[in-house]
């Protein structure tokens, strides 16, 4: 079984935990650059008929972004608030999401799509999953779904996890406030609480002692392994 995880703040994690949903990215507000054009754009005319396909693509679907690896530091300094966050780790059982692993190479190349001719399906299949190898420490898989699909919700669009999203792991940030000796207890049951609904494992995380990833902590999972069965 493959968990593919999302780094996310606390708070959007709790709200998600909360809604039972998951955030569906837009396409023009990821960061990256490149983003659904990672290749050569010299010809002006073919740049922009292939920017309106990106810009119809953009309108009509969103993706959601995961990795396969919740032990590197550099994703949960970038995208869990500064090591502050909570990562939440899925199964994708439903065949009407088709992700797909997201290549890197190092440089641009001649795509090979007639922009007069092509459909936003095909654009997707041909480009929508490449990156710089910049960003290839992030393992990332993806899938694309129709935003007319989603939950939309104050603008921000949203799917159900349950059956076709099964949440499997919470992992608890290395830095995470509810880490605290003093007001442990106070500020992890809500997040237990909403953890024991969804029947997901809990795990709290620490820096490793001897390399650079972020593993099980011995000390704090049991505590909170306790407030997750009383």
């Amino acid at each position: 079984m493959t968990i593919y995880y999302q780094f996310l703040s606390s708070r959007n994690a709790i709200t998600n935990l909360e809604r039972r949903m998951i955030k569906v990215s837009r396409i023009k507000t990821v960061n990256d650059l490149f983003e659904l054009q990672p290749y050569l754009r010299l010809n002006k005319d073919e740049r922009r008929q292939l920017g309106k396909i990106r810009t119809k693509v953009a309108d009509t679907y969103g993706m959601v972004c995961f990795s396969t690896n919740w032990q590197e530091p550099i994703m949960w300094g970038h995208y869990a608030d500064c090591n502050k966050g909570i990562v939440l780790g899925f199964e994708v059982v439903s065949k009407r999401f088709t992700i797909k692993e997201v290549k890197y190479p190092s440089e641009r190349k001649k795509i090979s799509l007639d922009p007069k001719t092509v459909t936003p399906g095909e654009y997707i299949d041909a480009v929508g999953f490449i990156k710089y190898e910049g960003w290839s420490y992030e393992k990332e898989h993806r899938f694309f779904v129709k935003l007319d699909d989603c939950i939309c919700i104050e603008g921000n669009y949203f799917l159900k996890f349950g059956d076709d999203l099964n949440l499997r792991k919470v992992i608890i940030g290395p830095e995470h406030p509810s880490k605290n000796k003093k007001n442990y207890i106070q500020t992890a049951r809500y997040i237990t609480e909403l953890v024991k609904q969804t029947g997901a494992e809990l795990i709290v995380s620490r820096a490793e002692f001897g390399g650079y990833r972020v593993v099980r902590c011995g000390y704090w999972t049991p505590k909170f392994e306790k407030l997750l069965n009383t």
